[in-house]
């Protein structure tokens, strides 16, 4: 993408200030030397054409400063690096490269070409880090800020101003400002910020190197060094060396074998070694070793010989030829390269390179006629297996080989200015998986560990300076490094102050692991270093410099798209879907199988971490799902037992950023992850969590599967089902589940439980609820329904069904698991699947109660009343019982007895006129929905019976407008108010029984009502006296309770005598057992009382 005008303007001005400033630097350098010649030293170096253009701008008057131009800086740096050696010392290498590309952007500039943004963005990044190099720092800040102009908008830069002052290797280090990305700051090699990156160029060749067919960054040590970090292990072998071939009678044992894990660093130490050696006197001053040259020793020789030998080298089984000779075995390969091709030197031990027999004796010789010399032996063990197979004798050429590896040994020990340096794997997995590459590395260690010394090149936290040197051209400014260092530190002190962390990252030393892995944060080079190197076949050094270069590389292209901040490259900032280095190596060591594990659970717009992801604002901007899962998966390899996998706390560390999102998202990330992951597996030990996957699918993947096959219709049947089991527990109420709109007339209570898929949404009833329930509570088939009042219906709202059908969905699955793959699951995967199935069913019968939480009862004239269920039980029964029916009762839905207010409220109370049937009052209450609904029939008994006690009503008894008696403040024998026979009438008509009963003065039309019955004198009648009455009969249930009212307590003065039967049947919701609660309860009462019991 081009720069817009604007940036070109910016660009332009930068040029000039950079121009301006290396003008000042340049002539201050030479002017100490060259005061006033300066300017014809410099012109020296310019080539024809730009000597021409110098010599025409100073006859036109222009001074040597003025006529300094980008196309003279990089062979001018080329002839004359010892005037910046001083401050850039070992970049003073890459200075031409630098004034190079800088002059490329400006001549587009110049010619009105396109400069691509990329570009722009590079060079600006050189002026600043050319400028912080000589110290002119405030030209450098004016062109970092046109640079931070020059990227997207969306890059989080982080604005927190930050303060430092700090001091490093003892320069102290002033920085405030804001944060800025990691690619803002550093600067990659060119292959990977050109995402040219062949990740085959960290694999070295030693063989190649010596044959001058290697790559450049191998073979020309200019390119090679700066690459190169002299660790201690590597500083100390090349003090060795020079020592040895210095003749220093101080040098230590000249047989050094260097023993790591595969990929440790060793073949490049080797190359090392040999480019050393190669340059001999002239690495003194050399400024690519001057930070170096006193650690490891000023080399006394011009040149010493050299020899190489890998495990290509020469061919066991057919050796090489060259120039004639056919060498056959690694002691003739060394001395014909030592020899340089002198056949004379060769010829010492020729006859035993042609018989394949290890010299004894001679091969010092070889030595004395080539010192100094270096001898460097790769992959020896890897020779020696492949040299078993050829036989020498009664023996092999690995017997050979190894016995001449002794000789070796010895003839260098006994030899001066003679050095070499063998490789061997650290373990025998790393040679062959055999008995025999077992033996063979055996044999090689007890020979060179006689007279020689093992060196480690790379151990600890050197791994991170080897890392950077290879992979970042320049770090950037160290103020911007600290301002970040500090930031993340300060964050995990804050994190480790709620215990959110490991503990270790809020100390001091981790701090200084962070600046030393800038721009890596350090758990990411952790995992590969540490926990992927327990592979022994993984590449240690090699493999981890080949997936952080991928993982750069693909950061640096997509850095326009990144979102949140970016001080230090994550776990978090992966992209598996990009990273074949990464998912190779995946398959490779740990299975083919975490190809769809990573497909199906982290990367890509089809795994179930984008899906979370994209269903939440929140981790959709940071991609939070993904980080976590891809942490998790890169955290699976290399750990085992009680710490395999990855703790929330680690989890945090290596995911969370400053300034970026609330550690509690982690939490909620895992909690989906646990749900949602098939192949996600996780254990709990002292509260502590902790993740990994496997690629044996999760549980949940199966459950998941099955959840997608679970239709709607299979949900609201089994909610239907469920319900249905649980009716006969519901008081009070008739319960009817899901009934069709062609109901029965229904003369008592009765509770209509809707079909599941009739839902209240938003307080608004659809379109099929509210036809339901206007037919139901109108029509009974085709006619008017009598009873109005007796019906409630208990619908579902929509936010509660949904989350039943969720858990319900879960429910099916898990039980269709349990039974589908019975045979296939693991006893512990049974163990939890029933706990599952446990858990969801507690889940599901409550969440029932909250789908089914709102009461409707259809009012007069069509009117819909609604009330809210707030408070939850765990079983819908019960809930109804305790929680619905004491609502239905405050909110006086629902009465339990009526008083006098209420009978005057809805016309029901007598006048002297007109006297009211006790059965239409008690079927007032149930046909009228304009009324309350009463609990049943003894709401009305019993309110009547205490009205008249408390003499606030009358109540006649026989035919309208012959009352054969009158109750008023007593009791009311037979009373029934189902019977015709009882009537409410004015107190007035009472007389004591001394008296007539009263007449009204307008007597009452038969029958009561409005219309007079024909009057008459009544004639006393003579009143008939039994013996004795008998009440027999069945009882409904219902009515149990009007025994007592209508007969036992009438007759309670007139020696009563009860006999009952009582029959109860088994039922399958109550089965009656000799263990179950209610045949305990019943046999026990029976004998107390002194009945009959019978069990059949």
């Amino acid at each position: 993408m081009p720069i817009k005008k604007i940036q070109r303007q910016q660009l332009d001005e930068a040029l000039t200030n950079f121009l301006d400033a290396i003008r000042l630097y340049i002539i201050e350098k030479m002017s100490f030397n060259y005061p006033d010649d300066w300017g014809l030293i410099y012109a020296q170096s310019l080539s024809p054409f730009h000597k021409k253009v110098w010599d025409n701008g100073l006859m036109e008057g222009k001074s040597p400063k003025e006529l300094i131009d980008f196309g003279h800086l990089k062979q001018f740096v080329i002839d004359n690096k010892q005037y910046f050696r001083e401050d850039f010392k070992r970049q003073t290498g890459m200075l031409p490269t630098w004034f190079e590309e800088i002059s490329l952007v400006r001549n587009n500039w110049a010619h009105n070409h396109d400069i691509e943004l990329d570009d722009a963005i590079r060079a600006l990044g050189t002026m600043v880090r050319i400028l912080q190099f000589i110290g002119m720092d405030e030209v450098g800040e004016k062109i970092k800020n046109f640079r931070l102009s020059f990227f997207p908008e969306k890059i989080k830069i982080v604005e927190k101003e930050v303060v430092i002052n700090s001091v490093d290797r003892g320069e102290s280090i002033v920085a405030k400002g804001p944060l800025l990305p990691w690619f803002m700051n550093v600067r990659p090699h060119e292959d990977i910020e050109r995402g040219n990156l062949d990740e085959s160029v960290f694999a070295a060749n030693l063989g190649d190197v010596a044959l001058g067919t290697g790559r450049e960054v191998y073979l020309n040590p200019e390119q090679f060094f700066p690459k190169t970090y002299f660790t201690a292990g590597l500083k100390n072998l090349a003090r060795q060396v020079i020592r040895g071939l210095n003749g220093n009678q101080e040098a230590e044992n000249r047989v050094i074998s260097l023993q790591t894990g595969f990929g440790g660093g060793k073949t490049h130490s080797l190359i090392s070694l040999y480019h050393l050696v190669r340059k001999g006197k002239d690495i003194v001053n050399w400024e690519l070793t001057s930070d170096i040259i006193d650690e490891i020793g000023k080399p006394e020789f011009e040149n010493a010989n050299l020899a190489v030998v890998t495990n290509s080298t020469n061919d066991p089984t057919q050796g090489r030829t060259i120039e004639g000779v056919h060498i056959k075995t690694i002691w003739g390969e060394l001395a014909w390269q030592l020899g340089k091709g002198d056949k004379e030197i060769f010829e010492i031990i020729r006859k035993n390179d042609e018989n394949r027999t290890a010299p004894k004796g001679l091969f010092k010789k070889v030595l004395e006629k080539t010192a100094p010399c270096l001898i460097l032996i790769d992959e020896l063990a890897d020779y020696c297996v492949v040299a078993s197979g050829v036989p020498v004798g009664a023996l092999t050429l690995s017997d050979q080989t190894i016995s001449f590896i002794q000789e070796l040994s010895e003839s260098i020990s006994g030899s001066n200015q003679c050095v070499a340096v063998v490789t061997l794997p650290a373990s025998p997995l790393e040679v062959a998986s055999s008995e025999k590459g077992h033996q063979i590395l055996v044999s090689l260690n007890n020979r060179l560990s006689r007279v020689g010394k093992d060196t480690k090149p790379v151990e600890g936290d050197e791994i991170f300076e080897v890392i950077r040197r290879r992979l970042f051209e320049d770090l950037g400014d160290k103020a911007e490094i600290e301002k970040v260092v500090k930031h993340y530190y300060d964050n995990y002190k804050t994190l480790d102050y709620n215990h959110e962390i490991p503990q270790y990252a809020a100390r001091p030393d981790y701090k200084e692991r962070i600046r030393k892995a800038y721009p890596f944060h350090p758990e990411l080079i952790d995992i590969f270093e540490k926990r992927w190197a327990s592979h022994s076949d993984f590449q240690r050094t090699r493999g981890v410099l080949r997936m952080l270069g991928s993982i750069v590389a693909d950061l640096w292209k997509r850095q326009s798209n990144l979102t949140g901040s970016h001080g230090l490259i994550h776990l978090s900032d992966m992209n598996l879907g990009n990273l074949d280095a990464i998912t190779s190596q995946i398959k490779k060591l740990w299975g083919n199988g975490f190809d769809a594990v990573i497909s199906a659970d982290v990367s890509g717009n089809n795994s179930n971490a984008f899906k979370i992801d994209s269903n939440k604002q929140e981790y959709r901007k940071f991609g939070i799902t993904q980080g976590v899962a891809t942490a998790i998966i890169l955290g699976t390899f290399g750990s085992d037992g009680t710490k395999k996998g990855l703790n929330i706390q680690e989890i945090k560390l290596m995911v969370l950023k400053p300034d970026t999102y609330n550690h509690n998202s982690i939490n909620g990330v895992l909690d989906a992850l646990e749900s949602e992951a098939h192949y996600l597996y996780y254990s709990e030990a002292a509260n502590i969590k902790r993740y990994w996957f496997h690629t044996r699918p999760n549980i949940n993947i199966l459950i998941n599967q099955a959840k997608g096959d679970v239709q709607r219709s299979i949900l609201e049947q089994e909610i239907i089902n469920r319900i249905k089991t649980r009716e006969k527990e519901f008081s009070l109420f008739n319960v009817l589940v899901a009934p069709s709109d062609d109901l029965p007339e229904q003369t008592r209570l009765t509770l209509v439980v809707a079909h599941p898929s009739l839902i209240v949404n938003e307080d608004v009833l659809n379109g099929k609820l509210r036809s339901y329930i206007e037919k139901v509570a109108s029509k009974r088939g085709n006619y008017e329904r009598i009873y109005k009042n007796t019906i409630l219906f208990l619908v579902t709202t929509e936010l509660g069904i949904n989350q039943l059908h969720i858990e319900l969905r879960e429910l099916i699955a898990c039980n269709k698991i349990k039974t589908d793959y019975a045979g296939q699951l693991s006893q512990e995967q049974k163990n939890d699947l029933l706990e599952k199935i446990k858990e969801l069913n507690k889940k599901v019968d409550r969440s029932i109660c909250i789908a089914y939480s709102l009461v409707i009862k259809a009012g007069v004239k069509g009117e819909i009343e609604k009330l809210y269920i707030k408070q939850f039980k765990d079983i819908i029964d019960v809930q109804f019982n305790i929680n619905i029916l004491q609502l239905l009762k405050d909110e006086e839905w629902l009465l339990e007895g009526v008083g006098f207010g209420k009978l005057q409220e809805v016309n029901l109370i007598p006048t002297v006129e007109n006297p009211v049937r006790v059965k239409d009052v008690y079927e007032a209450f149930l046909r009228y929905n304009d009324k309350p609904m009463i609990t049943g029939v003894q709401a009305i008994q019993t309110s009547l019976l205490r009205l008249c006690n408390g003499r606030q009503v009358a109540v006649a008894q026989g035919e309208s407008g012959n009352f054969t008696k009158i109750y008023l403040g007593e009791g009311i024998p037979f009373f029934d108010v189902t019977s015709p026979d009882f009537w409410l009438v004015d107190k007035s008509f009472y007389q004591s029984e001394t008296q007539e009963i009263l007449k009204p003065e307008k007597p009452y039309q038969e029958g009561g009502g409005i219309k007079s019955p024909d009057v008459g004198n009544e004639t006393p009648t003579l009143t008939k006296e039994f013996r004795a009455v008998t009440i027999s009969g069945k009882v409904d249930v219902a009515n149990y309770s009007q025994v007592f009212t209508s007969f036992i307590n009438p007759l309670m003065k007139n020696n009563v005598e009860i006999n009952i039967t009582i029959k109860g049947k088994t039922t399958n919701v109550a089965p009656l057992t000799e263990n179950s609660q209610q045949y305990k309860i019943i046999k026990e009462s029976a004998s107390q009382l002194g009945l009959n019991f019978e069990a059949e």
